[in-house]
């Protein structure tokens, strides 16, 4: 496999201290060398000092230039020379004025990479997750191992518990358009197989993209703002000629909700996480099968009726809202990019 020119991209909002645990991972990663970019997406807090002060450690000595992008802010960057010793081959710090959304954040990742670096692939990464060393190389050489494959996942690992599966991959029910994950490699699978194809789309904790997908299918939506992009994304590649896949052997914990306080389940889902799941089910669903949408709509009396049996007022009286009176609800606040992307 020639090495291939990697831009590993970091989204952090209001997270700066799960930010540097997933960085201080990609620090230790066994090869080959790549770029990283740490994005703060119009965050409150003491973010961006944070993560300046960290790639400046990370590449000490190493000259820095401060670069301006249009529509991304500012961009710190600190750039290795060519034969140094380090995994990076830079580092460099994205100041959003505002929160994109995760999706918004990845684009102008993307877009500020190809302008500054064109690399071959883009590493698309959650803040909140932990990264075994040989994650990106298993990522390489399960893209390179076939020309339809362009767009490809990782196997998410429970954060407390690492040698339990939390996703190889998702499953979309089109009908009602929800998803579920992947618990574990199907029987029969020998355990050398590195490349998976049997799924409908890569969970987007850990992601790579090509140079070919990205020509082809472009852009991730960012009208998903949080929830479904990468769904949205699988979709358009399989309709240009791209099969979804998963890297068997590229392995991340991950914690699962933390950025969306829905940490525990379904039953500790945030109304953040309950406003965005309803509408972006429905958004996809007209974007992808409008013929469905009557269904769609339906099978949420469903979710009020799970939400009023649990006694969850306020988030059946959301769901109810949302599928009647949808211009009366106001968006919640920014959600922190890098949430987990089960949907329910």
């Amino acid at each position: 496999m020639d090495e291939q020119l990697v831009l590993a991209a970091v989204v952090n909002w209001n997270g700066w201290r799960d930010t540097l645990i997933c960085a201080q991972s990609l620090r230790a990663m066994s090869g080959p060398p790549f770029h990283l970019l740490l994005c703060d997406n119009g965050s409150s807090d003491e973010s961006y000092d944070h993560l300046c002060e960290w790639a400046r450690q990370a590449l000490s000595g190493a000259p820095e230039t401060q670069l301006d992008f249009e529509g991304a802010g500012s961009v710190l960057a600190i750039e290795s020379d060519p034969g140094a010793a380090s995994i990076f081959r830079g580092v460099y710090v994205m100041r959003l004025p505002r929160n994109y959304g995760y999706a918004g954040a990845i684009n102008r990742c993307i877009s500020w990479g190809r302008e500054r670096l064109d690399p071959d692939c883009f590493w698309l990464l959650n803040n909140d997750v932990w990264l075994e060393p040989a994650a990106l190389k298993h990522l390489l050489a399960a893209t390179t191992s076939a020309s339809d494959i362009g767009l490809c996942g990782s196997v998410l690992l429970e954060w407390d518990d690492p040698h339990q599966i939390q996703a190889v991959g998702g499953l979309l029910r089109r009908v009602v358009a929800t998803g579920s994950h992947l618990k574990q490699v199907p029987t029969g699978v020998p355990a050398d197989q590195n490349v998976f194809f049997d799924i409908d789309y890569p969970v987007g904790a850990s992601m790579l993209a090509t140079r070919g997908y990205l020509q082809a299918v472009g852009l991730m939506d960012e009208d998903y703002f949080l929830y479904y992009e990468e769904v949205d994304w699988a979709e358009r590649g399989r309709a240009c000629g791209f099969r979804p896949a998963v890297a068997l052997h590229s392995r991340l914990r991950h914690k699962e909700g933390a950025s969306t306080g829905s940490v525990g389940g379904i039953r500790h889902k945030s109304l953040l996480s309950e406003y965005y799941g309803v509408v972006n089910r429905l958004r996809f669903t007209r974007k992808f099968s409008p013929r469905l949408v009557p269904v769609v709509w339906v099978s949420l009396f469903l979710v009020v009726l799970d939400r009023l049996v649990h006694h969850e007022w306020r988030r059946a009286g959301l769901v109810l809202r949302l599928m009647f009176l949808p211009r009366s609800v106001p968006r919640p606040g920014a959600p922190q990019p890098g949430a987990a992307r089960l949907i329910t």
